[in-house]
């Protein structure tokens, strides 16, 4: 938790994450921003390695801006970028089932992703059906939604999958 509240810390230094009046309307998809208010935010990102293994990263957070809880995840895969954001994206969903969490916006930088799972057309491809399975999960879920953010203002969840191949303590 001290590594995560520094962490926390430098986020905010980098990408101050104050609220304007405006921001319960307008989404800021560049950088790092709160959810609306009574809301937790769910940002979520797969990290390939050289060695075939995934890492994923969740951080969610409070309309506050601030850390209400982590994730970290390892597994082996194959070095589709696709098919490692899909399974993030459904490890995340998981989590929020696991979690009994509602009014929550979850948060990838996958855009082919994001608009399979919300159109509900899904390509014939191994990462489509990883998303047809979090589209049934999305589906069971209480005021929950996948959106697409850029991937600057994913970098917290970004980094935190990139830490997780070092980490020695993760699990």
């Amino acid at each position: 938790m001290k590594n995560l509240t520094e962490y926390h810390h430098l986020l905010v230094d980098k990408c101050i994450m104050t609220p304007k009046p405006s921001d319960s309307v307008v989404r800021n998809n560049i950088c790092l921003s709160p959810p609306p208010s009574n809301f937790l935010k769910l940002n979520v990102d797969a990290h390939l390695s050289d060695d075939g293994r995934w890492a994923f990263g969740m951080i969610l957070r409070r309309d506050d801006g601030r850390c209400v809880g982590a994730e970290m995840r390892i597994c082996f895969g194959t070095h589709d970028a696709a098919m490692a954001e899909a399974t993030g994206l459904l490890e995340a969903l998981y989590w929020v089932d696991r979690n009994h969490l509602s009014n929550t916006i979850i948060e990838i930088d996958g855009a082919n992703i994001v608009h399979a799972l919300n159109q509900r057309v899904f390509p014939r491809t191994d990462w489509g059906q990883v998303a047809r399975t979090g589209a049934r999960v999305l589906s069971r879920l209480n005021n929950v939604s996948v959106t697409w953010v850029n991937r600057k203002g994913n970098e917290a969840a970004h980094e935190l999958a990139r830490w997780a191949l070092v980490e020695p303590n993760r699990s």
